[in-house]
């Protein structure tokens, strides 16, 4: 069973807590050790879908004792009343329900109900040592890795036909093929890095293992059953919170970077160009792989990549320059610009210019099914997307919360259409393309599969030095991305430029060609405390600011970082999903480690 899922609900996101005994009154310390009822508190409950995740229940003084049975780790809870308990700060709490026989039948957590569950007992796995059990654990995380690291589907089918339990390989095959496939297409392959956590009672263990080439890891955890099978396994790659190699000039980075690109082309794991800049002066540059593989066309430094949600700057920038000429205000109501055809009035007038920026204005995502069956030339302009955008109700109330939002970039778009009087496109092209000498960017142009057209027909639209998208496999081929609404552009993402044009970008950016420096701590604040400004993705520290963002689709990857305090620029474009976002963020880490 793959507890992914299960891994994103509160109860199994809590890591083991220390805690303090608080003070709690005598009145419920006796209630918590005198009621009858309470005493049936004590047992296991069963998780309402994930059949094999039982917690159990304790009295343990006067506070509440949770512990997990798939892994062991244990939780303190308080008293509220005889039948409500609370972690010491709140944010975890437990409501025991009673039956027609007021005896405890099942514990809410959240929205789940655990039901009490008589006679279960814990799986042991008799005859084995402490040792033994966690040499066992590490026998088969190492044959884990060595499959993973092999990338081929013979290796890891025989991995789960030797190591998975007969109702987990029945269960969760294919999702645990694709996942280790996605693993090593992130890392590039991993070494052993740390056990985090053991449990020889629950015959438990959690694993750290890292990228041999960039900045992240593979976290799995297995808990076997009592035959030695694997039972429950759970896997994520995460990034590391410090640079994997310590390096102290532009120099060695450059030399790392090299040699690291090598390493990906040489495994397939990446495919486009990347660029490394200060200011004006590029220190680096490097491509590969192939911009369409049916012709072995390669991809070189000048290929037009398709960015996704990158030229969400552009939206922004053209926004903040409207601002500056007096045309229109950040919190001007959507509803000036915009009639009742697209949001009705009641809705677009509680909606201001800056929570679009934000994406702080509830108005959702334009992505669907249907809007992936349209004509090509539905979305050739803005007004296209009408009939996917179109609401008669907020996610939420606007400036109360937050929800990455294609749809709110859109509106923006049109908003500069109305102010400025252009065609989007024009207006982006003319403001933000041509003074920042964007020779080869570009949004309405090169084609895509139309509803009903075989894939391979678009490889015959693309214009020259043009990369199309590709999807890999679980078979390590690959499939073409053959959505119309990825290939083409709009004020919310998809447009195509190439590494040397969004370099071109940033330095217009950060030196006034574009902006005031005031509009640009504007876009750069992180008003909200989650890494997001007015149309830019932000991460560093105050001394060290990183802005920009990064774009994904089927077949697209891209991203694009710029450091305002020392001049720095990363650009990495990709055909391959998920090509771009861990060498980027590997080469984000590089660069914050030379900067003193």
């Amino acid at each position: 069973m793959n507890m992914d899922m299960i891994f994103k609900k509160p109860i199994l996101s809590l890591i083991l807590l220390v805690t303090s005994i608080l003070p709690s009154s005598v009145a419920l310390a006796k209630v918590l050790q005198l009621t009858p009822t309470l005493k049936n508190i004590a047992g296991y409950y069963q998780h309402p879908q994930v059949k094999e995740l039982y917690l159990q229940m304790k009295i343990s003084g006067n506070k509440l004792k949770q512990i997990r049975d798939w892994d062991g780790r244990e939780l303190l809870l308080d008293p509220k009343s005889e039948t409500e308990f609370s972690s010491p700060n709140g944010d975890y709490n437990l409501h025991f329900l009673k039956d027609g026989n007021n005896e405890i039948s099942a514990v809410k957590i959240g929205q789940e109900l655990w039901v009490k569950v008589a006679g279960y007992r814990p799986e042991k796995m008799p005859g084995l040592t402490v040792a033994q059990v966690s040499a066992l654990l590490n026998e088969k995380a190492e044959k884990l890795v060595a499959a993973i690291n092999a990338n081929t589907d013979k290796r890891l089918v025989d991995y789960v036909n030797n190591n998975f339990s007969k109702k987990l390989k029945s269960t969760t095959q294919g999702d645990f093929l694709s996942r280790a496939k996605a693993a090593y297409r992130s890392t590039a392959g991993v070494k052993f890095d740390k056990r985090l956590y053991f449990n020889a009672n629950a015959l438990f263990a959690e694993y750290q293992y890292a990228s041999a080439d960039l900045n992240n890891v593979l976290e799995f955890s297995l808990k076997l059953d009592q035959k030695g099978k694997i039972k429950l396994y759970n896997s994520r790659v995460t990034y590391s919170q410090d640079p994997i190699k310590k390096l102290n000039t532009e120099q060695e980075l450059i030399g790392d970077l090299d040699q690291t690109l090598k390493h990906l082309s040489q495994k397939d794991v990446f495919s486009g160009a990347v660029l490394f800049a200060k200011g004006d002066r590029v220190l680096y540059e490097y491509s590969t792989g192939l911009a369409i593989k049916k012709d072995g066309i390669k991809n070189n430094i000048d290929t037009k990549f398709n960015i996704g949600s990158i030229n969400k700057m552009f939206t922004a920038v053209g926004v903040m320059q409207l601002v500056e000429q007096g045309k229109l205000n950040l919190n001007d109501p959507l509803s000036k610009f915009l009639d009742s055809t697209w949001i009705p009035t009641a809705l677009a007038d509680q909606i201001k210019v800056s929570q679009l920026l934000n994406h702080t204005a509830g108005v959702g995502d334009f992505f669907s099914e249907k809007m992936q069956a349209a004509p090509l030339s539905q979305f050739r302009t803005l007004e296209g997307y009408k009939p996917f955008v179109k609401l008669t109700k907020l996610e939420f109330e606007p400036g109360t919360s937050w929800s990455y939002s294609n749809s709110g970039m859109l509106l923006l778009g049109l908003i500069i259409e109305k102010v400025s009087g252009q065609n989007y496109f024009d207006y982006v092209k003319e403001h933000i393309y041509k003074i920042a000498g964007m020779e080869s960017s570009a949004m309405r142009t090169f084609g895509g599969k139309e509803p009903g057209e075989p894939v391979e027909a678009q490889e015959n639209k693309y214009l020259s030095n043009q990369a199309m998208g590709y999807i890999p496999t679980i078979d390590n081929t690959y499939i073409l991305a053959s959505s119309p609404i990825y290939t083409i552009g709009s004020a919310a993402g998809g447009g195509y430029s190439t590494v040397g044009d969004l370099h071109k970008f940033g330095i217009a950016l950060l030196s006034g060609q574009l902006l005031s420096d005031s509009s640009r701590l504007k876009m750069f604040k992180d008003e909200l405390g989650i890494g997001y400004g007015y149309g830019f993705q932000l991460s560093g520290s105050p001394k060290l600011e990183v802005v920009g963002h990064s774009g994904g689709a089927p077949g697209v990857n891209a991203v694009s970082y710029y450091f305002p305090e020392t001049g720095y620029m990363i650009v990495v474009l990709s055909n391959y999903d998920r090509g771009a976002a861990d060498l980027g963020e590997y080469m984000l880490n590089q660069v914050k480690s030379i900067v003193k």
